[in-house]
C-alpha cells in the first residue's frame, strides 16, 4: 500500500495536471440529427377542438426541405411563428406548444430544424439561422393585417433573437435564451463536481458557437419583447433572461421580463403567467 503521504503527493501531481485541461464546446454538443416522424393532424386537431391543421414544406437554397405545421383558429387576432428548443420535434412536442397558446387569440406556425423531426439535411446554426430568416419571409408574405410574433426556446431563441436582429418584428417571445454561448459554458462548469472545476481552467469554443447567444441582439431590440423562463430551469438559468432584459434599451411598454414560479427550462409557458405577459405583449403589437 502506498504511505499517505505518497497518496498525497499524486494526488498534487494529478490536481496541477489536470489544472491545464481545456474544454472544447462543438457544435455537435449542442445540434445533432434527431429525425422523427411528423404530427398526426388528425389527432393534433381532435385533442384542440377550433383549430385546423395543415402541413408543408419549405425547400431551402441548399436543397434542404423544412417541415412546417399550420395551426388556425377562426378568431386569431396574430400569428405567433414558433422555433423550438435542441431535441424540439414537431411529431413529439406539438401538442406542448399547443397548450401553451390554447386559451390565447393566435395562428400557430411550428417547424422542425434542418435534421430534426421531419426535415431533411444536416443541423449547423448557420444553416438553423438562414433557415429561420426564410421561414419568417415566407410567413411575413402570407401574413397580412395584423401582427406576426416570434417565439424561440432554448436553441430556437437564437434563431428567433438572429429574426429580430435582421428584420423589424411585431413582437418577440425569448424563452429560456441564454447571453453567450461563453457565458453558458462557464454556467455548465460552475454545476459541474470539484475535480471537474478544478481540472477545467480554459475553453475553446468552436467558431460557429462564438457568434450563438441574444446578448448582443438585446441590445439592439427595437420590437416589443417578452423574455419568460422558468425558476427551476438550471440549463439557462434567469439570471440569464434578468441580464438580456437589463441590455434592452426600450422603455417599460416594450420589454418584459417573467420568472416562473416552480418551471423549468421547458415548461416555463405552460404556466397562467405566460399567458397574462403574452397577452400584453399581443397588446402591444396589435396597437402599432
Amino acid at each position: 500500500m502506498q504511505s499517505r503521504s505518497a497518496r498525497g503527493l499524486m494526488a498534487v501531481a494529478l490536481c496541477v495536471v489536470m489544472a491545464g485541461c481545456t474544454y472544447s464546446l462543438k457544435e455537435s454538443h449542442l445540434v445533432r440529427p434527431m429525425p422523427a416522424p411528423p404530427p398526426d393532424l388528425a389527432v393534433l386537431a381532435a385533442t384542440h377542438a377550433g383549430y385546423t391543421a395543415t402541413e408543408s414544406r419549405i425547400d431551402t437554397p441548399d436543397d434542404v426541405s423544412i417541415y412546417r405545421v399550420d395551426l388556425k383558429r377562426a378568431n386569431a387576432r396574430a400569428t405567433v411563428l414558433y422555433f423550438g428548443g435542441n431535441g424540439f420535434r414537431t411529431g413529439l412536442h406539438a401538442r406542448r406548444i399547443f397548450d401553451a397558446y390554447a386559451g390565447l387569440p393566435v395562428d400557430l406556425v411550428l417547424v422542425d430544424h434542418r435534421g430534426y423531426g421531419a426535415s431533411t439535411g444536416a443541423p449547423t446554426i448557420d444553416g438553423l439561422r438562414a433557415d429561420a430568416l426564410q421561414v419568417y419571409d415566407q410567413v411575413r408574405a402570407e401574413t397580412t393585417g395584423r401582427p406576426l410574433i416570434v417565439h424561440g426556446q432554448s436553441l430556437g431563441s437564437f434563431s428567433a433573437g438572429y429574426v429580430a436582429d435582421t428584420r423589424q418584428l411585431d413582437g418577440l417571445v425569448l424563452e429560456s435564451s441564454m447571453t453567450t454561448a461563453e457565458d453558458w459554458t462557464r454556467a455548465m462548469r460552475a454545476r459541474a463536481g470539484f475535480w471537474t472545476r478544478l481540472a477545467v481552467r480554459r475553453f475553446d469554443i468552436a467558431p460557429a458557437l462564438q457568434k450563438t447567444g441574444n446578448l448582443e441582439v438585446a441590445r439592439r431590440l427595437d420590437e416589443p419583447v417578452l423574455y419568460v423562463v422558468g425558476e427551476l430551469d438550471v440549463t439557462t438559468a434567469p439570471k440569464f433572461s434578468q441580464a438580456l432584459f437589463d441590455a434592452t434599451p426600450l422603455p417599460a411598454t416594450d420589454r418584459q421580463l417573467v420568472v416562473v414560479p416552480g418551471r423549468g427550462h421547458n415548461d416555463a409557458t405552460l404556466s397562467p403567467e405566460f399567458g397574462v405577459a403574452f397577452t400584453r405583449l399581443l397588446e402591444r403589437a396589435s396597437a402599432d
